[in-house]
């Protein structure tokens, strides 16, 4: 009778699900996945450290990484101990902050991916990396919420905390080892990119670069490693717009050039516009675009995410030219839209703002009742991380206090 139970119980247990084999042990899960997890490194031109993070690799000569790690970079390098390879920028997704990397000769373990099915609310996760570009470590999470769209469609994993600062690109692991997501390097550190997106980077990526490569305005302008979307997103040299004050009807040429790079922020025009990697404005002293610049909210006119927040209320002030501009509005994502850019197509995010403004010609002298209801459409594209059109209109005040704005700005080349 013993012999007989023993083909059965055989059976029994290959038929088991994923989800009901044994969990690894921390330990023995680190040592079968930490082999698949890399450190990546950008470097500018003249091979000074830019950025640090992870990589995971995901076949023979590939592996996935968050695409701002590589924003600037002329040079990218996966290491590991005392060796190292060079790798290229193949499939670039910045929407999603996924790109994939081309190495040669690179053919290190490759993990399985997690089928979405698998996953559930509560389930520990196991985060491998290297903190900041440093030697790997394991960090044990739970997998608190996965965001979906409207649609459905998967968005985001969220963890239940924080993982620790510096692991961009980290691989997020479930219990047997298998891959469920990487983490990326944007401030909603608690998010996790999902791993179903890797299947679809090649489609993706090709679009992506596709679209970049049909604009001539549109050159890249990092090294051989970062072209096309990220190169784009990343430090520019020059960025053309073109004004039109529809009031007058005269247009005129806007040109933010940029600056010698001495950090990982990205300064133009002596630094009178600074933004982050990725296109968050950190400051403006010079507003050479009109009401782009002079009335422009706290970080931009867009932002990262935009499908996370739908709708945000922004109240702020600013000085210009010795003129005082307080706003109040509110912004709401209303839909994905293509814009003509050189005359080629490219995708957009429109978002509106409504609200009032209030003006005073003389900046220290904030009296009277110089109102106007105040109106803006921005057209963001998340690929580039800027504004590729803006339509702002206004009118209010009275007698020496009153005001007109109708302008457009739209984007002519980034090279």
């Amino acid at each position: 009778m013993r012999h007989l139970f023993a083909p059965f119980a055989l059976t029994l247990a290959v038929s088991l699900p994923a989800s009901a084999q044994v969990p690894l042990a921390p330990d023995a899960l680190f040592a079968r996945v930490s082999p698949s997890v890399w450190v990546v490194q950008a470097s500018d031109a003249q091979g000074k450290t830019l950025a640090t993070g992870s990589a995971v690799a995901t076949g023979p000569g590939t592996a996935v990484t968050s695409c701002q790690l590589l924003a600037k970079a002329s040079s990218v390098a996966l290491k590991r101990d005392n060796v190292s390879y060079g790798a290229t920028l193949e499939f670039p997704d910045v929407e999603r902050d996924l790109c994939q990397l081309r190495i040669a000769n690179f053919t290190p373990p490759t993990p399985a991916i997690a089928p979405t099915t698998t996953l559930q609310v509560g389930m520990p996760l196991y985060i491998v990396g290297a903190p900041r570009g440093k030697e790997l470590t394991l960090g044990i999470g739970m997998l608190a919420g996965m965001r979906r769209s409207g649609a459905g469609e998967l968005e985001a994993l969220q963890l239940a905390s924080p993982p620790e600062a510096g692991l961009g690109g980290a691989g997020l692991f479930d219990a047997q080892g298998r891959l469920v997501g990487l983490l990326g390097t944007t401030p909603m550190a608690n998010l996790a990119m999902p791993s179903a997106w890797i299947a679809e980077l090649p489609a993706r990526g090709r679009v992506a670069v596709e679209r970049l490569a049909a604009l001539p305005p549109m050159a890249a302008t990092g090294g051989t490693t970062t072209t096309g979307a990220i190169a784009a997103a990343g430090r520019p040299s020059v960025i053309e717009y073109q004004l039109h004050d529809r009031l007058t009807n005269t247009y005129r040429k806007v040109i933010y050039r940029a600056d010698p790079a001495t950090d990982d922020r990205i300064s133009f025009n002596n630094g009178g516009w600074i933004e982050k990697p990725g296109g968050e404005v950190v400051s403006i002293t010079t507003a050479i675009a009109g009401e782009f610049d002079s009335a422009m909210p706290p970080g931009g006119w867009g932002k990262a995410n935009l499908k996370e927040e739908a709708a945000w209320r922004t109240s702020y002030g600013s000085v210009f030219g010795g003129s005082r501009i307080n706003m109040d509005l509110n912004a709401t994502v209303m839909e994905d839209t293509v814009v003509t850019v050189g005359g080629k197509e490219m995708k957009a995010v429109r978002i509106e703002y409504r609200g009032f403004t209030q003006r005073f010609a003389n900046a220290g002298a904030v009296v009277g009742n110089q109102y106007g209801a105040y109106k803006a459409d921005v057209w963001y594209s998340s690929e580039l991380g800027r504004v590729i059109r803006f339509e702002a209109q206004t009118r209010g005040g009275t007698s020496g206090g009153a005001f007109q704005v109708r302008e457009t700005l739209e984007l002519v080349s980034i090279r």
